[in-house]
């Protein structure tokens, strides 16, 4: 039965919670943190689907429904060849569980494709994906032209595209995607759990000064460049550590460049609890990435009220702008060093920028109100799609 108009909409209201599956990775990169995040908002019914693990068919976890379908291989940690037919697999699921918008987040599966191909069901993206990449311009130039013709493939597939950069709606425009398809809602950020605080790691560290990392280990992240920066920090400051936190497919390289300097940590792995320490512990915080979209570490380590030094990729410029942190413009050790040690050097200037920071992100990044904006997306689509149905 399609219905329109009035009749449309107050089926929609009296019929009980909206069932939203939401399409991520497992407990991995930022479209994971998004969605997850994004699923404590909301009111409606949600079915969280991944692709990235070995793990199949339904869980219940912390809390949340999960719909695992199994990757067949990992390429370089960011796309995942799935099964052969899960699309088909997924349609069935959805079907069966009668979701009402699929909402997937970066199209990271292979069994996107398929499932584009023959949608049923109203769709939303959210791009976190990266238009640009700092690397030789034979490279960049490939990975752009590839994000392109993907990018353009979807905007005919789906109802809506999420920008959580704002400045990827005219790339978008240029690429022939109608506006009326692109909406800008902002990546959030956890305001409560991350937020300025005593921590004992200064105590385990004997309250030395602390240059912070943390994420994925990955080529992109470019973390060597601070590793390498570290000598000439060590030049000016003596009672400095470079703590890095996390892991990934350059964990064990970095390893082998930092095993000789007791002044740099790898804690790989931590939980979200003990990162809170390490964060709360920092005098600054570096993200030499070679290129991003709109990067939650930032915005948690601005809502700890730490400093933060990063390189001007995706969002970077706009959230850190006025002075709520440093943009990188050489990319070179010398300038890492020479911005961390002046920050580590002035206690005034360091405390102006976190909390300038931390007041920022308080008052535009709240998952509550990303949350709540995006389930109000959720209802326009659905109000105007004449094929739905009870």
């Amino acid at each position: 039965m399609k219905l329109t108009g009035h009749i449309l909409k107050t089926v929609i209201l009296n019929r009980g919670p909206m069932k939203i599956a939401e399409i991520t990775t497992y407990k991995e990169g930022g479209a994971y943190t998004h969605a997850i995040e994004l699923v404590k908002g909301l009111k409606s019914d949600t079915l969280i689907v991944t692709g990235n693990t070995k793990k199949t068919g339904y869980q219940h976890e912390n809390g949340y429904n999960y719909y695992h379908v199994p990757r067949l291989k990992s390429l370089w940690e960011i796309f995942f060849v799935n099964t052969p037919g899960s699309y088909k697999e997924l349609e069935e699921l959805f079907l069966k569980e009668k979701i009402d918008i699929v909402h997937f987040h970066s199209p990271l599966f292979t069994f996107i494709h398929g499932f584009l191909k023959k949608n049923k069901f109203p769709t939303i993206m959210t791009c976190h994906y990266l238009l640009e990449i700092k690397a030789n311009d034979l490279t960049a130039n490939i990975y752009k032209q590839f994000i392109k013709k993907v990018t353009k493939y979807i905007g005919k597939k789906v109802d809506k595209i999420i920008c959580v950069n704002e400045d990827y709606i005219p790339i978008f425009e240029k690429w022939k995607i109608p506006n009326e398809k692109l909406v800008f809602i902002p990546n959030g950020v956890d305001i409560k759990r991350f937020s300025p605080g005593k921590s004992k790691i200064n105590e385990r560290f004997k309250n030395k000064k602390i240059i912070l990392y943390f994420g994925r280990l990955h080529y992109q992240k470019n973390v060597e460049l601070l590793v390498r920066s570290f000598s000439l920090i060590k030049d000016k400051i003596k009672d400095v550590k470079l703590i890095i936190v996390g892991t990934g497919n350059q964990y064990n390289k970095l390893k082998r460049m930092t095993d000789n300097n007791q002044d740099i940590v790898m804690t790989g792995f931590v939980s979200d609890k003990e990162l809170v320490k390490y964060m709360r512990a920092a005098d600054v915080v570096v993200f030499p990435s070679r290129g991003e979209n709109a990067s939650f570490t930032i915005m948690e380590a601005m809502a700890c009220g730490l400093p933060v030094v990063s390189s001007d990729v995706g969002n970077a410029k706009k959230i850190l702008g006025d002075d709520r942190g440093i943009l990188m413009k050489d990319y070179t050790e010398k300038e890492i060093a020479d911005i961390c040690i002046r920050v580590i050097s002035d206690e005034k200037l360091k405390k102006k920028i976190g909390m300038d920071a931390r007041d920022y992100v308080v008052k535009n990044h709240s998952w509550d109100k990303i949350s709540k904006q995006t389930e109000e997306l959720y209802k326009r689509i659905l109000e105007g799609k004449e094929k739905y149905s009870t």
